[in-house]
């Protein structure tokens, strides 16, 4: 873990304190205000937010790290100390199979093991959300496990969902593969068959509710999503297989991945986060100064003019305070 996020959980007790933070995430709304709160005018002109603002940037969404698969991981890590819950990788997660609809029966450990992995955050043992990080020229969204052979199951079709390439033109690894194949369903009858198995595994595998971060180098783009509103957008589709392609594309292995763009279109809950006013604020110079600071360390234990380090250090910190005590005022959460 960053040791900046140890730092931040000392600001995370500071604006639980003040009524910004909530002591523990029990719904999306509260996580939405606060990002809400984050962006805001006011947000950028306080030190806490800022010292948060600055981390997403550092290591989230900085054209330096954005295209690293950890930085998903960071920003859990971060609404993980952020909102007093955890990641739950770290945890042991149990399928549990009487929460799964009775239709489902002779599978439960299958479906409740699709919905065990959508949750990458828990509060309370209670709580859970789900968490998608996307670069802003992905405009697919991998959903993860959504399983297929259920889901086809006494379709007629099981011989299309193999992996090994074949010279079918029906399948489930494009939008023109899997449009022949529902059509096919679709002729025999069984589309109503199909749709109402897609919803009572959508509706249970993702009622979780969900976050959607979306990276562009100094702008962060979040897309807050209660369970229910997530899993209706996607079920009000299924009606017929145009509305159902125009936001379902594809299965890769086992995984459903839909259009990002015919989401985030109906999204009510959204936040822009624009990093690049950082260099206009006190946190720049805090940069600065972090940068002189590790570079003492080293020259400390280097160089043999410990007293001239010292003191162009000391000089450098009465500086940054100085500009603090400038803008106390407005910096104080």
């Amino acid at each position: 873990m960053h040791k900046e996020l140890h730092t931040i959980q000392i600001i995370r007790d500071y604006m639980i304190k003040k009524g910004i933070l909530p002591k523990k995430a029990s719904k999306i709304d509260e996580i939405y205000s606060f990002f809400q709160y984050l962006g805001s005018d006011e947000g950028y002109k306080k030190f806490n937010s800022l010292y948060i603002l600055n981390y997403i940037y550092q290591y989230i969404s900085s054209e330096e790290v954005s295209k690293r698969k950890t930085s998903a991981r960071v920003f859990e890590d971060l609404l993980a100390i952020l909102f007093s819950g955890e990641v739950t990788d770290s945890k042991k997660r149990k399928n549990l199979r009487n929460e799964v609809p009775d239709c489902f029966n002779l599978v439960k450990d299958k479906i409740a093991g699709n919905k065990r992995e959508k949750v990458d955050l828990i509060f309370d043992n209670v709580y859970g959300v789900s968490v998608k990080t996307l670069m802003i020229d992905n405009k697919e969204l991998n959903l993860g496990s959504f399983e297929k052979k259920v889901l086809f199951d006494g379709l007629n079709v099981t011989e299309y969902l193999t992996e090994r390439k074949t010279d079918s033109e029906l399948g489930l690894a494009s939008i023109p593969r899997l449009k022949k194949l529902l059509e096919k369903i679709d002729e025999e009858n069984n589309y109503q068959l199909f749709e109402t198995r897609f919803i009572d595994m959508f509706n249970y595998i993702f009622s979780d509710d969900l976050i959607l971060a979306i990276k562009n180098s100094t702008k962060m783009y979040l897309y807050f999503f209660t369970g229910k509103e997530f899993t209706n957008l996607v079920t009000k589709n299924t009606h017929d297989l145009a509305s159902l392609l125009s936001i379902v594309n594809r299965w890769e292995g086992n995984s459903i991945r839909i259009n990002r763009d015919s989401l985030i279109a109906h999204a009510t809950k959204k936040v822009e986060l624009d990093l690049s006013l950082l260099s206009d604020t006190v946190i720049a110079e805090v940069n600065k100064f972090d940068f002189k600071l590790h570079q003492s360390y080293v020259k400390y234990f280097n160089e043999s003019n410990i007293e001239d380090i010292q003191i162009t250090l000391i000089k450098e910190l009465e500086k940054i305070f100085k500009e603090f005590e400038s803008n106390i005022g407005e910096l104080k959460a």
